[in-house]
């Protein structure tokens, strides 16, 4: 929704903050460059940038040379030299610098006693790093009273570490990484995770082929700079607005249980969730919202019952608005649309593990987890089976038609210990990684996987060899043959892992429609009861 931009709230630090004296340590790492006869310095605005009045020393036997100042709180700007007169003085790069009105000096806002990053002279970030400034224009938005911050992984995921500041108009934080590591981060009007940013699909990793979900992303290995609007691309412009209404289908759930309320959370409820209604009892609820912006709308529904809620998996749900519209349905949990198929018979299922092509021991308890289980609290240990390395259990009287899952090698509490699921044979489970996924028969069903692997130890190699797709490259149309044998789960992914089209519980002959799929390459995951599974490629003309 358009919001009006708070100059005041725009201040990041109070009047009396700035008034005070801080002690401000700078530091510059001179490499291997010979130092100027006339010492090495530090000019800026708290000495009124006089090139030869305030040397650095060098620290011990390296060639880092630092001095420690007294500072007023609040902007400031210098520049280091290797020498005592303008001339000497470092070329700041872009990267880092203020780059305002031509203005090429390095910046801090100081606000307690700090000591800044030992940067190379004349460069963007110390030895063997790179530096990435962050630029952020929230002048669409109300900026929240906690400020703006940025979370990623250079700093612990830490929605409340690094609080950004309002240099020249938009917010800034400069972030070091070592050179060859990817920066995946999200920007925040706020300090806790209920007020971080949607980010739009186009800027997304997962987007550009990266697993690593819905976050930014900077993968360059030299300094740079990234620039945006919050919640944005690009640079800031005013979008239109449009109505909207959202319908989720739970009648699958309904039909194995009680659904007390379903809500619908996202960015424009602060991921708090609001409720949906269902005023005809079909099990198909709905809420409509007006206003909103164009673009990408991302959302998530849930369900409550018993006071417990529950979240459909995957990642966010993405509509493209565009214009007044009614989203179609889509069933609870699917990246797809269309209503719910028919739950299959209530049945067991029993979930087996191999672990004899580990490289590693087992942990001495192996956990079955999922959505059935609220994942790690109430993870299921499962126990030896008949054959050696193997780990089975047991979810008896199973109801719902598909379920998502993975295994824990040990703790499940601990995240290392879970199994990583690699995304041929794997559902996104919106946090950048993939869960396992099988749709039921109607009987009693078996699922069996090698730990981490797509394949099962006893999955004859030929079991899925009868699929075939025709004709590919296809047009307006293909036809997915599978045969009469058994039924199948069948997911088709672009080259970025997204899912465009998915099918479950089925046999025969299927037809995959062009639909919205561009020209270009395809994936077809097709996966059998038994866990069995095959990846099929199809080009798009």
């Amino acid at each position: 929704m358009k919001k009006l931009y708070a100059l005041a709230s725009a201040l990041i630090f109070s009047v009396a903050a700035f008034a005070q004296t801080h002690s401000v340590t700078f530091q510059v790492d001179l490499g291997s460059a010979s130092v100027n006869s006339n010492g090495v310095h530090v000019a800026g605005s708290f000495q009124n940038w006089s090139p030869s009045t305030t040397s650095l020393t060098q620290v011990g036997t390296s060639s880092i040379y630092a001095v420690t100042v007294s500072v007023s709180g609040g902007q400031l700007e210098y520049k280091f030299l290797n020498g005592n007169a303008w001339g000497d003085d470092e070329s700041v790069p872009s990267a880092v610098n203020v780059g305002t009105n031509g203005n090429g000096n390095r910046w801090a806002v100081i606000s307690s006693d700090t000591t800044l990053p030992a940067v190379m002279f004349a460069g963007a970030a110390p030895a063997g790093q790179k530096a990435i400034q962050f630029k952020v224009d929230y002048s669409l938005q109300t900026l929240s009273s906690d400020s703006a911050h940025v979370a990623g992984n250079f700093q612990g995921w830490d929605p409340a570490k690094s609080q950004m500041v309002n240099f020249d108009g938009v917010h800034r934080y400069i972030a070091y990484a070592a050179k060859t590591d990817s920066v995946y981060f999200k920007f925040l009007n706020g300090n806790t995770w209920s007020d971080v940013e949607s980010v739009p699909s186009t800027c997304q990793a997962s987007t550009a082929g990266i697993n690593q979900g819905d976050n930014r992303f900077y993968t360059d290995t030299v300094s740079g700079m990234y620039e945006v609007c919050y919640t944005m691309c690009g640079p800031c412009m005013v979008v239109s607005t449009y109505d909207i209404t959202i319908n989720v289908d739970v009648s699958s759930i309904a039909a194995c249980g009680t659904v007390d309320s379903v809500t619908l959370a996202g960015p424009i409820n602060g991921w708090g969730g609001e409720l949906m209604t269902d005023p005809d009892g079909d099990g198909v609820y709905s809420i409509s919202y007006t206003d909103v912006d164009s673009g990408d709308f991302q959302f998530k529904a849930r369900f409550h019952e018993n006071g417990n809620t529950n979240w459909e998996g995957g990642g966010n749900k993405i509509v493209t608005v565009s214009s007044d519209s009614t989203v179609a349905t889509r069933c609870f949990g699917n990246d797809t649309y269309g209503p719910c198929a028919a739950v299959p018979a209530t049945a067991d299922v029993t979930f087996i593990v191999d672990f004899t092509q580990a490289a590693f021991t087992p942990a001495d308890t192996i956990y079955l987890m999922g959505a059935f289980t609220q994942w790690d609290a109430n993870a299921v240990p499962m126990v030896p089976h008949s054959v050696a390395g193997q780990y089975i259990a047991t979810e008896a009287n199973y109801c719902p038609g598909t379920m998502e899952y993975r295994f824990s090698n040990g703790d499940p509490s601990n995240t290392s210990n879970h199994e990583p699921i690699p995304m041929d044979c794997g559902v996104d489970n919106g946090v950048g990684g993939y869960n396992r996924s099988f749709t039921r028969t109607g009987g009693m069903d078996t699922v069996q996987h090698i730990f981490g692997a797509c394949s099962f130890i006893s999955v004859e190699e030929d079991a899925l060899s009868g699929v075939s797709i025709r004709p590919n490259p296809m047009n307006e149309s293909a036809t997915i043959s599978l045969g009469n044998a058994g039924r199948y789960a069948v997911r088709v992914f672009d080259i970025t892992g997204r899912v465009v089209a998915g099918f479950d519980n089925i046999q025969g002959d299927i037809t995959l429609e062009r639909d919205n799929m561009v020209s270009g390459m395809y994936y077809v995951n097709i996966t059998d009861a038994r866990g069995a599974s095959k990846t099929l490629k199809v080009v798009v003309e």
